[in-house]
């Protein structure tokens, strides 16, 4: 390898979903090339990555960049924000020596993509979901690679990209990938070790329509002999009283100990968590974000459906239908574990490695 040390700008954040799919590679770079690599984050002033990025311990720029307000008042300045953070972009590409920009779309990586593009560095885009979303499909034509989760998802690129395309996956973090012990999960949890666990969760405010039917078969719920882990968000009240077998909680920290507890999923169809349950090999009820930019939940959803790797069901519908399907799941082993097997198929749990890799072979092709 050159004795030059690597610097590279990584575009992510806004929601998770984008951002710890860039923090999963960073990290690596950082553990096995240590000082000749340095990461470098830019987004917004007040989104999860404004505090996430520099508690991992990565520089963080800030961009006034937010998503576009829309048709009024607050709209017609929008083009000042947006040439204002391509400009901060510029800045830190020229001053910080950057190699590379490594975007993972939503509206925080057009300005640095379009930066990258003008300072002719190269551009790697990562793509989380079956469909890409407007930002990746924007910068695609000048990018340097294209990363892409699912190998359905080349069809949604004009035809140009295609030799730019790559199938590597979604990266999953470290400690997803090391589950734990099923049984000492249940012991920490205190759970019932003869009894199935349901992991049911929707992010850090919650899901409201998944809360509301969780909380209408409550009662159901008791009489099943299940246990069920309940992270219920922010937004969400719990009622007076839950049954025994229920431990809910707002916020999951260590979610690798709920997933080894479960035998079943349910939660909304993000990038993260479909890339997490099929590296684990959960069996799950999806239920996507109806409000998804670009519908991106549900295709997720959809392909694992169609593959029967899990159950779709729509956000409207969760509430009628919630505990029929649990209920029928749980007398039933065999679909538990066809779920699965097949969810094993979209499993990439390289994606990581094999991405950061081949950033590093592409700026340095010398390298090994």
């Amino acid at each position: 390898m050159s004795d030059k040390r690597v610097n590279l700008l990584f575009a992510a954040g806004g929601t998770g979903g984008h951002l710890f799919p860039a923090t999963a590679v960073a990290n690596y770079l950082r553990d096995n090339y240590k000082d000749k690599v340095k990461c470098i984050f830019i987004g917004t002033e007040n989104r999860i990555e404004s505090i996430k990025v520099p508690e991992m311990g990565f520089d963080y720029h800030r961009m006034p960049i937010t998503a576009f307000p829309g048709k009024n008042l607050m709209g017609l300045s929008y083009p000042l924000t947006f040439i204002s953070s391509i400009t901060k972009a510029r800045k830190v590409i020229k001053n910080e020596d950057i190699d590379a920009v490594i975007c993972t779309g939503a509206y925080i990586s057009y300005p640095p993509g379009l930066a990258a593009k003008r300072l002719k560095k190269k551009l790697f885009l990562m793509e989380s979901n079956v469909n890409p979303g407007k930002s990746i499909l924007w910068l695609s034509k000048t990018a340097t690679k294209i990363y892409t989760s699912y190998e359905k998802s080349t069809k949604f690129f004009d035809p140009i990209t295609a030799t730019n395309i790559s199938c590597k996956g979604n990266p999953v973090r470290k400690e997803i990938l090391n589950p734990k012990d099923k049984h000492a999960s249940n012991l920490e949890y205190g759970l019932n070790p003869d009894w199935k666990t349901i992991f049911i969760f929707g992010g850090s405010l919650g899901a409201k329509s998944i809360n509301l039917a969780v909380e209408k078969y409550l009662d159901d719920f008791a009489k099943l002999k299940v246990n069920i882990i309940w992270q219920t968000g922010k937004n969400y009240v719990l009622p007076a009283t839950i049954p025994h077998n229920v431990k809910a909680s707002i916020f999951i920290d260590d979610m690798d100990t709920a997933y080894a507890a479960s035998d079943l999923v349910v939660a909304r169809s993000g990038a993260t968590t479909v890339a997490e349950i099929a590296v684990l090999a959960k069996s799950s009820i999806l239920v996507p974000l109806p409000s998804a930019s670009n519908n991106e939940q549900y295709e997720n959803a959809r392909m694992l459906d169609e593959s029967d790797a899990a159950i779709l069901i729509n956000d409207g519908d969760i509430g009628k239908r919630l505990y029929d399907v649990v209920r029928q799941l749980m007398t039933k082993d065999d679909e538990l574990n066809r779920m699965s097997d097949r969810i094993k198929t979209f499993a990439r749990p390289n994606a990581v490695k094999e991405i950061a890799e081949d950033i590093m072979k592409s700026i340095l092709p010398q390298s090994n």
